[in-house]
């Protein structure tokens, strides 16, 4: 395997630490080479691959910011041999970096300052490919997720009864409805949208529950789109 490691160009090394995230799903955390890499992909091993990516620290002076990955293994192998400490290549815009990790970590020692950058990220990363495996992910990123601030002019959810149906104010349709009840996450796929434009623009949504358990009604609503999301505020009328 090593051998694949150096194709082409020079590569810089850096220490990084792992952090498990799920059955298949790890977390990487580097300081940042001062060329500020751009990551692209993973190119060793090759049962592993890039899901998201992010940038934390920027503005502390403190310290270099550090360079967050969302790894998601294909096999018991590739599972392996993160839990106990490998290297990985990551293709960047600049040049391939090789990361030198230890053995996995669990989740709840990320930094929250980390744990807040990639929230965000793995909210905005989700797609049809990797919606139902990042259950994982998004359920143990939920504190960094509740901190989330709700936008005073963002969009207005408007619960029902059924809890396959809602209401969104606009007419941005999201492709998933995240929903937090304080007690547990759950996700649903939009599977229709009805679109009213009078009086005011709304989206009457029918759900298709994902993943996670109908635990007390939501507190909070996340509407995931197209790389990126939006926490929602809650009407009145969902009480």
């Amino acid at each position: 395997m090593t051998a694949s490691f150096y194709r082409e160009g020079a590569s810089t090394r850096c220490d990084a630490r792992i952090f498990r995230f799920g059955s298949d799903w790890v977390l990487c955390s580097f300081r940042l080479p001062t060329s500020m890499p751009i990551p692209l992909a993973v190119v060793a091993p090759g049962d592993v691959t890039l899901e998201t990516w992010a940038f934390a620290g920027m503005t502390a002076r403190e310290k270099r910011p550090t360079g967050l990955l969302l790894l998601r293994t294909r096999g018991d192998a590739a599972g392996t041999a993160l839990a106990r400490g490998t290297r990985l290549v990551v293709a960047t815009h600049f040049h391939p970096i090789t990361l030198a990790t230890g053995p996995a970590e669990p989740a709840g020692t990320l930094s929250p300052g980390d744990a807040a950058v990639m929230a965000r990220a793995v909210l905005s990363s989700m797609t049809p490919q990797n919606a139902t495996a990042l259950a994982d992910p998004i359920t143990l990123l939920a504190p960094a997720i509740r901190d989330v601030p709700v936008p005073k002019d963002g969009p207005e959810v408007t619960l029902a009864d059924d809890p396959r149906a809602c209401s969104v104010s606009g007419t941005e349709v999201p492709n998933y409805v995240l929903f937090d009840s304080g007690s547990g996450l759950r996700c649903a796929r939009v599977a229709t949208a009805r679109m009213t434009f009078s009086p005011a623009s709304r989206m009457d949504l029918d759900l298709d529950p994902f993943w996670g358990p109908e635990v007390g009604r939501p507190r909070r609503v996340f509407l995931i789109a197209n790389g990126g999301f939006a926490a929602a505020r809650l009407s009145a009328a969902a009480g």
